[in-house]
């Protein structure tokens, strides 16, 4: 059985990272799919991954208070959702409390990272592997030798990413969040233009583009900070026009039409202000 691994960040990705070594010792018969160590590096926005989310039996999405609006969770977990039952796609908390979400991920029954909760998860996973599940006692005896090795770990790598001094990974914030802005743009692009409209739709979840828009508006204030970072403006035109484009050809009427447009039209001024 396939499992998603969904992360976004470096702390996220260290926890995605803990829970893919992790999960086969408990549940030989799982298999985690994490990036990017699972395929090519640099592939991370491939068709692979797309593939991955369509084989895949369960999603666990790494939240951290860093990653919860980041586009590439949102999409993962919508587009997740679409093809398996919602019950199945399963966000485990670090720090943040189910309050915190909103879009997509209020939908799902998140787990904050402890015992009892990981054990639950444990359990549902289980029972998806039909023939190949363990006996609910022989589970309880695996979960009981693995779990401190697994709490030992994230402990670990919750205090050493709370330990880091304030503000020090600001540029790699930056630039992380113009990849997965312009990756987002390119997967939507990407798509099979022979695909009917009302599909498309289906697909594309506004509530990601929002985001995404949103986090464009806050890219082009940094932009527009210093003389130094207007040479980022080309680039971000180069993300905003073809993600533009996509929303104009699937979203339609849609009721998030409106806001969507209003947000594009800030975009468009502070692109356009010295011009």
């Amino acid at each position: 059985m396939k499992i998603f691994l969904s992360w976004s960040g470096e702390l996220s990705r260290e926890l995605a990272e803990a829970l893919r070594d992790w999960l086969p010792a408990v549940l030989q018969s799982v298999k985690p799919f994490f990036t990017p160590n699972d395929i090519e590096k640099g592939a991370r926005w491939s068709k692979d991954i797309a593939q991955e989310l369509e084989t895949s039996s369960y999603g666990i999405f790494c939240l951290t208070k860093e990653n919860l609006t980041k586009p590439w969770i949102m999409f993962e977990a919508g587009a997740l959702s679409k093809r398996i039952d919602v019950s199945r796609v399963c966000p485990v908390l670090f720090g943040v409390d189910n309050a915190d979400l909103e879009g997509p991920l209020v939908q799902f029954q998140a787990s904050p990272f402890n015992e009892a909760e990981i054990r639950k998860l444990m359990k549902t996973l289980n029972s998806g592997l039909g023939e190949q599940r363990l006996d609910e006692t022989v589970l309880t005896s695996v979960f009981e030798m693995w779990w401190p090795k697994l709490n030992e770990k994230i402990s670990k790598i919750l205090e050493r990413h709370a330990a880091k001094p304030t503000g020090t990974s600001s540029t790699r914030t930056d630039r992380e969040l113009l990849e997965e802005v312009l990756q987002l743009s390119r997967l939507n692009s990407s798509k099979n233009s022979n695909t009917p409209r009302l599909d498309r739709v289906e697909r594309l979840d506004p509530s990601a583009i929002i985001h995404s828009f949103k986090h464009i508006m806050y890219l082009c204030d940094y932009a527009r900070g210093g003389q130094q970072n207007e040479e980022l403006l080309p680039l971000i035109r180069g993300i905003f026009d073809p993600l533009r484009y996509v929303v104009d050809e699937t979203l339609g009427s849609s009721k998030h039409k409106h806001e969507i447009n209003e947000i594009a039209a800030s975009i468009e001024t502070m692109l356009n202000a010295d011009n």
